[in-house]
């Protein structure tokens, strides 16, 4: 929130009570993190929707009374029922003299320069009865979720400030917010509106083919009836879905030739398809079987 004051000195000493306050730590110091973290977040169940603001991210007072002059953040509000989320910039300006009225605003947006209208939605003065008044507007004005996204993109690399001016006939107010609190604003957003992405999915382990065997040799009689001899048949396996019986001779799996028991556990590990063909010798005749991951 870049119109505030900058305070120069490491320390504010507070007059004669001996009491030292850190300096407010520089805005581009700051990251998304930081403002994720920050947020206030106001649920209200009855309307479905949630407000979310990073009015405490980041605030720059002044002098030994550590007084807040100006101030600029955001507020999201969030429609838990899965509609329309609409963001806001809050900016808080004190000024002194003559009553000024903001009513318009101009930013950089996704398509150059635009000027929206804004809403003054609380004001507060004193003074005025005894001298020059001091009045502190806060005004909201709405920008778009793209240009959000698209100002936060980056923001993990390097951050950035993007500017708006409030506009006056007697003096424009200029504000900025950095590309860290919209990204650590839109942080919190996803997390509530549902739009993080879930997890990687984890792929279920294969099923093992569920059947035991032993190498079996072609003799002169049947020279092609070779593979493995199916011993056992585990029940709810591949193989039992796909009819294998004890006493079938596999020769052939996902048309890899099978010589032994390590050849048909490597064919089945590297199938890819949900369906395998098994070339079988039933007795003396030859079968071709579909399984089922």
């Amino acid at each position: 929130m870049g119109s505030k004051f900058r305070n120069a000195l490491g320390w504010v000493l507070l007059g004669a009570s001996g009491t030292c306050f850190a300096n407010d730590p520089a805005l581009m110091t700051l990251n998304a993190e930081r403002f994720r973290d920050s947020a206030i977040i106001h649920d209200d169940p009855i309307a479905g929707v949630t407000t979310i603001t990073t009015e405490k991210g980041y605030v720059e007072h002044h002098g030994p009374l550590r007084t807040v002059w100006n101030d600029e953040y955001l507020l999201a509000s969030v429609d838990r029922k899965g509609q329309h989320n609409t963001f806001q910039v809050v900016a808080t300006v004190t000024y002194r003299g003559a009553r000024r009225s903001y009513g318009k605003v101009r930013f950089r947006g996704t398509d150059g320069t635009i000027t929206v209208p804004t809403v003054l939605m609380k004001t507060t003065s004193v003074n005025c009865p005894t001298g020059e008044c001091t009045f502190t507007d806060q005004i909201e004005f709405p920008v778009e979720e793209g240009l959000l996204r698209q100002l936060a993109a980056h923001a993990a690399d390097k951050p950035e400030l993007w500017r708006f001016t409030l506009l006056e006939r007697l003096g424009d107010y200029s504000g900025e917010l950095s590309t860290a609190e919209i990204a650590g604003l839109l942080a919190r957003v996803d997390e509530y509106s549902g739009a993080v992405p879930p997890p990687p999915k984890v792929a279920a382990a294969k099923p093992g083919l569920g059947l035991g065997g032993l190498k079996v040799e072609a003799s002169a009689q049947n020279p092609s009836r070779a593979g493995v001899l199916v011993t056992a048949v585990v029940p709810g396996s591949p193989a039992d879905g796909a009819g294998i019986i004890v006493g079938d001779i596999v020769s052939e799996l996902a048309g890899h030739a099978i010589k032994g028991p390590a050849d048909l556990e490597s064919a089945w590990a590297a199938s890819a398809a949900d369906q395998v063909t098994f070339k079988i010798y039933r007795g003396t005749a030859q079968m071709t079987l579909q399984g089922h991951l």
